[in-house]
Order: structure tokens, then sequence, then C-alpha cells
């Protein structure tokens, strides 16, 4: 089936994935996420779709995406219940990666930027304070 889609006129595919999904696709949606969501919709439709925990899983971080978009950046990099670790100021700063966010001192967060930048009270790019990504990267 992949062979066929990548055959495929981009104006037909997106009409393929309008009707599959039931509505039209975005203007900005690429022709390889195209061809990869059809394609799992078609398995769907041959009773190869997700399990009725990978579906709940998949709404929670819809409806996640959906309030705060920059909150989702996390959820393929980070695995739940990872604890990141920094010591700043002779203080040692720990914070839990929840399905939700992040726990830090008690109080949950969407953003590991906005933990760094209360630990340091300057504007930090949470993902570089805590280590996970160095400053030169994208």
């Amino acid at each position: 089936m992949s062979q066929d889609l990548r055959k495929m006129p981009l104006n037909i595919l997106r009409q393929m994935w309008g009707e599959a999904w039931g509505r039209k696709p975005h203007a900005r949606i690429g022709r390889t996420m195209l061809e990869r969501s059809l394609e799992l919709k078609i398995r769907e439709n041959q009773g190869y779709g997700f399990s009725p925990d990978q579906n709940e899983q998949l709404s929670k971080l819809i409806k996640q995406y959906n309030k705060r978009s920059s909150s989702f950046e996390y959820c393929a990099t980070l695995k739940h219940g990872t604890r990141l670790v920094r010591m700043h100021s002779g203080k040692k700063h720990s914070v839990l990666v929840k399905h939700d966010g992040f726990e830090y001192s008690g109080k949950t967060y969407t953003s590991l930027s906005k933990i760094a930048n209360d630990i340091t009270g300057k504007k930090w790019n949470g993902w570089v304070f805590f280590g996970i990504k160095n400053a030169g990267q994208k």
C-alpha cells in the first residue's frame, strides 16, 4: 500500500486523506505525514488499529496539545518517571517528568523553561538548563 501512496499525485493523496479522516487536511501538512497517517487509517479500517488503552493515551495527548502545544515537546523525548537533577547556587533542584508535565516543588509545570526561570530568576531554555539539549543543538 505505501508504494501506491508514494506514487500518487499530492492532490489525490490529500483528497484520499480527507475522505479517510472525514476532514480536509491542514494546508501545511507534508506529503510524508499524509502518507503515514493515511496508512494508519487504512490499517485501522482493516482491524489493525490501536488498543483501547492506546486510544485513551492518544486522546489525552491530543487534549494536552490542543491546550498548549509547547507542553507537548517533552513527550517524545523524556519518559514518565524520569527525574532531572540540577545543582544551582549550591542547591539541588529535582524535577519529575510526569504524563501531564513536569513536577517541581510540589507544583506541575508544562514547561522546563518556566522551572529553570523560576530557579534562576533569568530567562533560560529549560532543556539546556537541565542538560538535555546542548545550546548549539536544534
